[in-house]
């Protein structure tokens, strides 16, 4: 029979090191992946709800096509022509910007001729809406902390294929057009848009919608021949089904500028019926797509930044957002969390924020909530970088889950510039916006 002290000995041991240790794991600060979240999704919302914000989404979606002139003043419009003629810019070869070439950008910009064309377009290609008639980058001093590429100030948004427009007026070179999208309003290339008549505007409006869920998913025409990559959230008119497929239409240009509706396919895996359940399937079948995607300031290159992420999350469930962050921290119950400890602040977000249906606020970042563990709350955002002291960063520069103390652990980094420490706002996402319906000047 062994002896007793040495069984007893490795017993203690054993209690020790299992019996005191933590019931949960914790979780890495840093992951890209919301599979440890999935338990904590709420129930589908129901029908009355789901339909009632679809119809929302709808209207806000194809509300440019529902005017007949853009509903900002010329003074809005302009905007970026007094903002950065104030400021000490640079361009792509990090040098100071020739004033005459900023100058020039303004002249073809002509918004002498604001409204006077009013016509509807719709974008044939993914595309970029720019504050100037041009591709060519504005930049703070690169030299700095946080400015250069992809900081990118003549960016204000991608644009899907297939996104309804109204055309306000063209540049004086013919370029470019000054348009309103559903959410933003900005230059784009003429040769990515077509003009679209009424007729057009009421069949793809009468049709079913599919939604992309997949990322970068190519696009053929009837001949099968590469067109582009449709971004996840794309939308197309559906008008049938073969099998493993659904029938949608895709946008073409024709040789005198107006739009062909073309026959495509698109696999059914890539895509769903709108609106998608919020089921956990899909939220972790649209999670996984955005996951992992570079940093894009505006949508940079077709990347994401923080407030495209969370827009584009929730389309898919027919939700819709407003494109800049502070909007977006609007919608739906807005709970303030100013004042509060980082204690409580946490224990507030724990208890009543809604796993996947919560946005999380700090002034110029938007974070959606993801659910909660070892009492720490955790976000799935896409971010650049964590500030480090003297004003530096630490770059992160893609989506990614973490919780609110993402840097505690990092020796450089600004303690007092925490998520946790900054976030100002929570707001559960299952209300209509209440703000009007007037183009966001920015994105930020």
């Amino acid at each position: 029979m062994p002896p007793l002290r040495p069984l007893f000995t490795l017993f203690l041991l054993f209690w020790v090191l299992t019996g005191c240790a933590p019931k949960t794991a914790p979780l890495p600060a840093l992951t890209e992946s919301v599979t440890p979240f999935l338990s904590q999704v709420p129930a589908p919302l129901k029908d009355e709800e789901k339909k009632r914000l679809y119809a929302d989404f709808l209207s806000r979606h194809y509300a440019p096509w529902q005017m007949r002139e853009l509903n900002v003043t010329r003074a809005q419009a302009a905007w970026a022509v007094g903002h950065y003629a104030k400021k000490r810019l640079y361009g792509e070869n990090r040098l100071p910007l020739d004033p005459k070439r900023f100058e020039a950008w303004v002249e073809n910009a002509d918004y002498e001729a604001f409204n006077r064309l009013g016509r509807h377009a719709v974008t044939v290609y993914p595309t970029s809406l720019r504050l100037f008639p041009t591709m060519r980058p504005i930049f703070y001093d690169p030299s700095l902390p946080g400015e250069g590429y992809p900081f990118d100030y003549n960016q204000n948004s991608a644009v899907k294929a297939m996104t309804p427009l109204i055309v306000s007026h063209l540049s004086r070179d013919g370029g470019w057009a000054f348009v309103q999208t559903p959410f933003a309003l900005g230059w784009v290339p003429i040769r990515d848009i077509a003009w679209i008549d009424e007729a057009q505007i009421e069949r793809i409006m009468r049709l079913p919608k599919t939604v992309v869920i997949k990322e970068r998913l190519p696009v053929y025409d009837r001949k099968q021949s590469f067109l582009f990559y449709a971004k996840l959230a794309t939308l197309f008119p559906v008008t049938g089904a073969e099998p493993a497929f659904r029938k949608i239409l895709i946008p073409r240009r024709s040789a005198d500028g107006t739009l062909r509706l073309e026959a495509s396919l698109l696999p059914e895996a890539w895509g769903g019926a709108m609106p998608l359940p919020m089921t956990r399937e899909n939220l972790f079948e649209v999670a996984k797509e955005l996951l992992g995607e570079p940093y894009g300031w505006g949508g940079m290159v077709g990347d994401r930044d923080c407030s495209a992420m969370t827009r584009d999350f929730f389309a898919p469930f027919g939700i819709w957002l407003p494109r800049n962050s502070r909007a977006q921290a609007k919608v739906g119950r807005v709970i303030s969390l100013k004042g509060m400890s980082d204690s409580q602040k946490e224990k507030r977000i724990v208890e009543e924020g809604v796993p996947f249906r919560t946005l999380l606020y700090l002034p110029g970042h938007i974070m959606l909530y993801v659910g909660h563990s070892n009492g720490r709350a955790y976000v799935m955002h896409n971010l650049w970088g964590i500030r480090t002291e003297g004003g530096g960063r630490h770059i992160v520069g893609r989506a990614v889950v973490t919780d609110l103390h993402l840097g505690e652990n990092l020796p450089e980094a600004d303690k007092e510039a925490l998520l946790i420490k900054r976030v100002v706002s929570m707001n559960i996402v299952t209300g209509v916006f209440d703000g009007n319906r007037e183009a966001e000047i920015g994105n930020r």
